[in-house]
């Protein structure tokens, strides 16, 4: 997308590349908040692309053609189009926001992604971004029906694909970092039922040393082991540049105290400690519905379990591996994987009526191949 200014208003061109053709805005006020976009706009007379709205991924907002007709009103809650008789277009959209960028530009007939002429589209006058408190739509499903989300090593947030179902989850999110943690609350707390844990989890509680790398992603409790990892290109990034005490805890402690739920759906991303992390939930492991998480089959922290030892401790609790993704990492070879777990098929047919509808949209949200 090109821009240029014209007597203080935008001249918005889409190009020729075969591409989205967008204009982003990022804050994180706009993430879980209801927004109403206001855009005042006027489409040249050889527009050959529409006017868009988007959200985020594949979700519209909305489309608007040339004559003010709506083309796609998206997620909108509403949406009104005025036309003036100077051909100007006045569009407001009102929609829940479930990501912290809006976009708007060009589209053609429901298709964003497209290849362009290269020709001016439209005129952007104005636009007008207001946020407002989502509580009530973001409360709609019922606690009882809400999926709890155990999110373990949330640093950067929910993923995108929870973050879109806000409306159906109660998300736990633990974070050791104060600092990170100060981050999350910051937006999760817009969510109902949300909560930030400022702990680590483990299989033990106590104080641990959490060795901190060059990159923080890769920070754990456990030793990075550089006689596997100077093999590769990565290795610097996995340095120890500093070390600091978390305060760890077996997540059902946590749940004895009523200081946490009871987990349907979790992700666990701990750098090495996905074994120990799993054994802290204890009995809690037999109803929990799915798992998703990061592990390796070759050991790049000191003295870390594998996925095989994780299939083996996960088979005990009635989980099936669903999926394995590899993460190309490490210079070609097959070391790192996200791994998808749920309960096996013989398990599934024994669920409650509420269990099946939660097991319904974690496998439609974790993209496997339902049983039913």
């Amino acid at each position: 997308m090109s821009v240029r200014l014209e007597d203080g208003s935008l001249v918005v061109s889409d190009t020729e590349r075969h591409n989205w053709h967008l204009l982003r805005l990022h804050h994180s006020a706009f993430l879980f908040r209801t927004i109403r976009l206001k855009c005042l706009l006027k489409f040249r007379p050889d527009a050959t692309a529409n006017f868009y709205i988007h959200h985020y991924g594949s979700i519209d907002v909305a489309e608007i053609s040339a004559d003010g007709s709506i083309v796609n009103d998206g997620i909108c809650r509403s949406i009104a189009v005025e036309k003036s008789s100077e051909g100007l277009l006045e569009v407001e959209a009102t929609f829940l926001s479930c990501h912290s960028t809006l976009s708007i530009g060009c589209s053609k007939n429901r298709h964003p992604f497209y290849a362009g002429t290269g020709r001016e589209q439209f005129v952007l006058v104005s636009v007008l971004v207001e946020t407002f408190d989502a509580y009530p739509e973001l409360s709609r499903t019922p606690a009882e029906e809400r999926i709890t989300l155990v999110d373990v090593g949330g640093q950067g947030g929910l993923q995108l694909k929870w973050m879109l179902r806000a409306d159906q989850i109660t998300p736990v999110v633990f974070e050791p970092i104060p600092s990170e943690a100060a981050v999350l609350r910051q937006t999760l707390g817009r969510i109902p039922g949300a909560q930030v844990i400022e702990k680590a989890l483990a299989h033990t509680t106590g104080v641990q040393k959490l060795h901190i790398t060059a990159d923080t992603s890769c920070s754990s409790l456990r030793e990075p082991n550089f006689d596997v990892l100077q093999q590769y290109s990565v290795a610097p990034i996995f340095v120890v540049v500093g070390t600091q005490d978390v305060e760890c805890v077996r997540y059902d402690d946590l749940f004895r105290r009523h200081a946490a739920p009871s987990p349907d759906v979790m992700k666990i991303d701990v750098q090495g400690l996905e074994y120990e992390v799993l054994l802290g939930f204890g009995h809690l492991l037999e109803n929990c519905l799915a798992i998703e998480l990061e592990t390796h089959v070759v050991p790049i922290y000191k003295g870390q379990k594998l996925l095989g030892d994780i299939i083996d401790m996960l088979g005990l609790f009635g989980f099936s591996l669903r999926h394995i993704k590899q993460i190309p990492h490490f210079d070609g070879d097959a070391v790192e994987f996200d791994a998808l777990f749920t309960k096996r098929r013989d398990r599934a047919i024994a669920f409650s009526e509420s269990a099946t509808r939660k097991f319904a949209t974690i496998t439609e949200v974790l993209e496997i191949d339902p049983y039913f």
